[in-house]
């Protein structure tokens, strides 16, 4: 059945109906508009009906996988994302097993409870055991984290190899400053949720990516749009790391940012808000590309 789209709620400038949170994610994203306050940027919808936020939500899960297609973050049947459901958080959204992420639509999403059962509701589909023992201790760790994304990515893979978080070397890196943990083991395939619940011990209580050592990356957010993104941006950050690594030498050292840079600079393009706007032109790309998705 076609799940109708859900358009974002109109920005919200005066003192009531949502107004504070709305105006602190402008405040987040620092843009310019025009003079009377009529020009503003997309913001997080808000919603009175819970099946009209979870309907939502859904649809930018479904997405997050095409992204994460165009970008190359497809081997096989490695990789998942999840997404907290909005109306019970013990049970969560997922990708169904052996599906590729390109062909993902909001109908093959998984619903699945704590016990890693597939639940009525959502595609009566298998899924990855490993993803379950992953993400199912995530969300129970942190209840401040709504959604989670792992993906064999090249770049994160051969990262991973050095067991150590990126540096601060480069603007982009410092979303990720002071918010990036390492789990320093490499136990195998992530068979049992005891392994998840060390990888989500080692993300700790208020980091948002993890590398884990000899395997790849995990992302989280309280939006599926900021985990997709800083996804993304940390699989970047591998790349970019790397090559800084193989070009230094004498003459070419490199040069660090400094903590007050640093921490205000995480402030400013690390928060919540602007990894959920930075996210939008990816979901609109995949939308208008291919429509279907939605359904």
């Amino acid at each position: 059945m076609a799940t109708s789209t859900i358009t974002e709620a109109a920005p919200q400038n005066g003192p009531s109906n949502g107004a504070t949170s709305t105006n602190k994610f402008f405040d987040d994203v620092h843009f310019l508009g025009d003079k009377e306050g009529k020009v503003v940027i997309r913001s997080p919808p808000t919603f009175s009906n819970p099946e009209d936020e979870r309907a939502y939500q859904k649809q930018h899960l479904a997405a997050a996988f095409r992204v994460f297609a165009r970008q190359g973050f497809d081997e096989g049947v490695a990789g998942h994302i999840s997404l907290r459901d909005p109306t019970n958080p013990d049970h969560f959204w997922i990708n169904p097993l052996s599906t590729h992420f390109s062909l993902i639509r909001v109908s093959d999403l998984v619903l699945v409870n704590e016990h890693g059962q597939v639940l009525p509701g959502g595609a009566q589909h298998p899924i990855n055991g490993p993803a379950f023992a992953i993400h199912s201790e995530i969300h129970k760790a942190r209840p401040d984290l709504n959604a989670a994304c792992h993906a064999h990515s090249v770049y994160g893979k051969a990262f991973s190899c050095f067991a150590r978080p990126i540096e601060m070397l480069y603007q982009d890196a410092l979303r990720f400053y002071n918010d990036l943990a390492v789990y320093p083991r490499y136990g195998g395939t992530v068979l049992s949720t005891e392994e998840g619940a060390r990888i989500a011990k080692a993300l700790g209580p208020t980091c948002r990516s993890v590398i884990l050592q000899n395997h790849g990356m995990i992302t989280c957010g309280r939006t599926v749009d900021e985990a997709a993104f800083l996804f993304i941006a940390l699989d970047r950050c591998c790349h970019a790391q790397m090559m800084a690594n193989a070009a230094a030498g004498p003459g070419w050292e490199k040069v660090y940012i400094n903590k007050e840079e640093a921490e205000m600079t995480h402030r400013k393009s690390g928060n919540s808000s602007k990894m959920w706007l930075a996210f939008q032109p990816y979901y609109d790309q995949v939308v208008k590309e291919d429509p279907g998705v939605l359904e």
